[in-house]
């Protein structure tokens, strides 16, 4: 098993290519849900839509979501990440080539709908596999080399994308995106083999004193104060989130009237600050958890004041006047209520024993994407019924920085190690050994 150990000294190099592969279905994952933002003008211009059927088309990607998120965790603690994952990166390009063909409102729901069902195991799936590959102590910076992925995704892939949607028409961006599943799925089964799974998990675990922890009952975890906190703060991100998906484009180039040149360079921005500041804050989480072996010094005083300073972004950029202002906030906004994303995952690694791990991923993206229907939608509303198009967008901003405030600033208060741990507390100088 030398190839796959993960020991005390680091990672492997085998682990390091399976976290590059997650990083990259992470990055085809955000790529795929962003291309809707993108081409949300020509769309709407196409199908004739108002600003609340496209907030419906936004929701409807997360109507399934939830369920899905919930079987994909299931499955893979049963059958496997690598088949799961497999089938579902399969489904994505799919959808993605048969979107093409949308000429109808209807269409375009039931291609959201079928992609969102696609999608939705996939970044708790991601986090899972990431989980069993890593060593405890490197949790933060390696579930967020996954997890910046999704930042990236759009970073990366907005200037082409605009490009091809501009230059090509709305259907070649998808075209690319689904070719780019494809060709993953055969990079994916190459490398990853089902041996793995069973020899990277107890390399990952490899001290008794890391993975000592009794059997947790999964059913009273669910119930648990603590996991509906961190859930819910999940559920705040994906409201930010997605309105960043599927609204921001929009609004930059509507209410900002940002030329073509311009609004295919800012868009990225809001993004490439995800992943610096994800990496920045679990960096920082991952060293106050070695020094003060405390989840809640070390993970939950980091994520709860970043939440509350991303609301507040959001609630000054939605008044800023000046385009250079408001394009900061609003950006630095989403930027920090994403960090849920990163440390949510990180701290549900303790809440339950690693039978159960894939399980509470998947609920933890069920509540969360939850977030996904609702804020888009309510945006749409918003902006169709506001005064002005630009009031509607600072009252949807706002709304979701004070969504951001509520719940990040719950967990910050009120989520606390002995209940994280399950019903059998675990000594955390123990967590951290290894």
């Amino acid at each position: 098993m030398k190839h796959n150990n993960l020991n005390n000294a680091g990672i492997s190099k085998k682990a390091w290519l399976v976290i590059a592969l997650l990083f990259v279905v992470t990055v085809i994952s955000n790529a795929d849900k962003a291309i809707i933002g993108f081409a949300s003008v020509p769309l709407m211009e196409e199908l004739g839509l108002t600003a609340a059927q496209w907030g419906m088309v936004g929701g409807v990607f997360f109507l399934l979501y939830s369920i899905s998120a919930i079987l994909g965790g299931v499955l893979a603690d049963r059958i496997g990440v690598r088949a799961v994952m497999a089938g579902m990166v399969a489904l994505w390009s799919i959808v993605q080539f048969s979107t093409i063909f949308v000429n109808s409102f209807a269409f375009l729901l039931a291609t959201r709908i079928i992609l969102g069902a696609g999608e939705g195991p996939s970044y708790s799936l991601a986090m899972t596999a990431a989980s069993k590959w890593l060593p405890k102590e490197k949790l933060g910076i390696g579930m967020t080399l996954v997890s910046i992925g999704g930042p990236l995704g759009v970073a990366i892939s907005a200037p082409m994308l605009v490009h091809l949607i501009l230059n090509y028409g709305w259907r070649s961006a998808f075209i690319a995106t689904g070719i780019i599943g494809i060709v993953w799925i055969f990079f994916w089964l190459g490398i990853v083999k089902s041996k793995d799974e069973k020899m990277a998990e107890p390399a990952a675990r490899k001290t008794a004193a890391t993975d000592s922890r009794p059997e947790t009952k999964f059913s009273s975890v669910l119930k648990s104060k603590n996991f509906i906190l961190i859930a819910l703060c999940g559920f705040a991100t994906y409201w930010s989130f997605t309105i960043g998906l599927n609204w921001l484009p929009n609004y930059l180039e509507n209410v900002r009237r940002l030329e073509s040149e311009v609004l295919t360079i800012v868009v990225a921005l809001p993004w490439v600050l995800i992943t610096l500041t994800q990496l920045f804050f679990s960096t920082l989480s991952d060293r106050l958890y070695r020094k003060t072996q405390d989840i809640v010094k070390g993970r939950i005083f980091v994520l709860g004041p970043v939440m509350v300073a991303g609301a507040l972004s959001y609630f000054f950029g939605a008044m800023a006047q000046s385009n250079f202002i408001a394009i900061a906030l609003l950006s630095l906004g989403l930027a920090l209520g994403c960090i849920t994303l990163v440390l949510g995952p990180v701290i549900l690694v303790n809440l339950v024993s690693k039978e159960h791990q894939g399980k509470i991923q998947g609920w933890f993206m069920a509540v969360t994407s939850l977030g996904g229907i609702v804020g888009p939608y309510i945006t749409g509303l918003l902006v169709e019924n506001a005064s002005s198009v630009s009031m509607g967008f600072q009252l949807a901003f706002q709304s979701s920085g004070l969504v951001i405030l509520i719940f990040g600033g719950l967990v910050w208060a009120a989520v606390r190690p002995n209940k994280l741990q399950g019903p059998t507390p675990i000594r955390l100088p123990e967590e951290v050994q290894g």
